[in-house]
């Protein structure tokens, strides 16, 4: 056995070189695609990268309340985990990625080490306690945050946010500018800088999908839901610009204690319920509610307005697709939005059909996001381009809901 984990031991390197190579390879292609695409463009301006990586730590508000209150709605979030259904349990994915990059904030959260915590809130973006959420691009933490930036890495991430600025213009029909995507500043994020003005990674996504869901709400004052909302990006957007909306967000422990830093020092005037401070009838007395996505099981009945997910259940097993969806199916008034990979929106829909009928497919188209022309994904061959595909479905409330949710 040891002679044959020796003999392996070549062959996996080998295969690493060779996806480095290919990873390299394709970064040089889209670098040099964007290069011609946007030749004579005043936005192709490489210290525009330069400028949008550069440490911009704001350690000027003592964040030591919220903190704790984070600590403590985690360490209860941890306690009920065990007892909730299996169906909740993180996938095989986020548990490798608490093994090997969330030690630490775990560590600091269960412990309540508010110092160390905060160091790494206020860098994250950045820092480890971000992996699965944010990453530099690539992957190349060193290549990027480790000082100059080598010009073909400047351009593959400018031609890849410039490629992704004008779909998101597309997207949104030309009613924006650049400077609606400023975010709030909070951790210590990159990007780039045009015009004066930060734009930090993925805000492109997170505003147009904030404005899909403003644009399929008609209620005054209405609740929206999101499964899996990661840090909290397109939250950012909704409640900035859409005043009167109450926001749930459901998710791992991690990233919904992150979640709620980022959005509690953004918008420290709004009211936040976290896990274990109130029941769930508290909700309409909050602002924003974040909570551990096995309290799906107990939301009330027709309680939210829109259920809204993007990739979070695309790898979920099917016996947590099926729970999922019973509890949106329940929960929900009028519109569940969802987008992610091909595969898991055709489970969904299948689901749906089979199961849950009173939810009619109202829309469904892929998604330009993840092509190769917006982001680069796929540009290495026709298996990555496929993987890469992802589906927009939304489906609404038939006219009679059942009496029986």
């Amino acid at each position: 056995m040891l002679k044959l984990k020796y003999l392996r031991h070549p062959f996996r390197t080998a295969k690493t070189a060779k996806n480095l190579f290919a990873a390299r390879w394709s970064m040089w292609r889209f670098a040099s695609y964007g290069e011609r695409r946007f030749r004579g463009d005043a936005r192709f301006d490489l210290n525009s990268v330069t400028n949008g990586f550069r440490s911009r730590i704001d350690s000027s508000s003592d964040d030591t309340e919220i903190l704790k209150r984070i600590c403590a709605a985690y360490i209860k979030a941890t306690e009920q985990q065990s007892l909730a259904s299996e169906a909740y349990n993180a996938t095989g994915w986020w548990q490798e990625v608490r093994q090997r990059s969330l030690g630490p904030v775990i560590q600091a959260l269960v412990t309540e080490d508010i110092d160390s915590l905060r160091k790494m809130y206020r860098n994250f973006y950045r820092d480890a306690c971000s992996t699965g959420l944010l990453s530099a691009p690539y992957g190349m933490a060193k290549e990027y945050f480790g000082g100059q930036i080598k010009n073909v890495h400047r351009r593959f991430y400018l031609s890849h946010v410039l490629c992704r600025f004008d779909y998101w213009m597309d997207q949104t029909n030309r009613r924006f500018t650049l400077r609606d995507l400023k975010g709030p500043g909070v951790g210590n994020p990159f990007g780039v800088v045009i015009d004066g003005t930060h734009i930090s990674i993925g805000s492109e996504y997170a505003h147009s999908c904030a404005q899909q869901i403003s644009n399929l709400l008609g209620a005054e004052n209405p609740v929206v839901a999101e499964v899996g909302g990661g840090f909290g990006g397109m939250a950012y957007y909704l409640l900035r610009d859409l005043q009167g909306v109450t926001y749930l967000d459901f998710d791992v422990p991690e990233s919904i204690a992150l979640a709620t830093y980022y959005l509690m020092k953004s918008f420290p005037t709004l009211k936040f319920l976290l896990y274990g401070e109130e029941d769930l009838n508290a909700i309409t007395r909050a602002d924003v509610v974040l909570l551990p996505v096995f309290e799906l099981a107990k939301m009330p009945s027709q309680s939210v307005d829109l259920t809204f997910s993007s990739h979070a259940m695309s790898d979920v097993s099917p016996e947590a697709m099926t729970e999922y969806l019973r509890n949106i199916d329940r929960m929900t008034r009028d519109c569940f939005f969802y987008m992610g990979k091909q595969r898991g929106s055709e489970a969904i829909g299948a689901l749906i059909k089979k199961e849950h009928t009173s939810f009619e497919l109202a829309e469904t188209h892929t998604s330009g996001w993840h092509s190769h022309k917006v982001s680069g994904v796929g540009v290495g061959g026709a298996a990555g381009l496929a993987d890469s595909t992802i589906m927009e479905q939304r489906y609404t409330r038939s006219k009679t809901f059942p009496d029986s949710l």
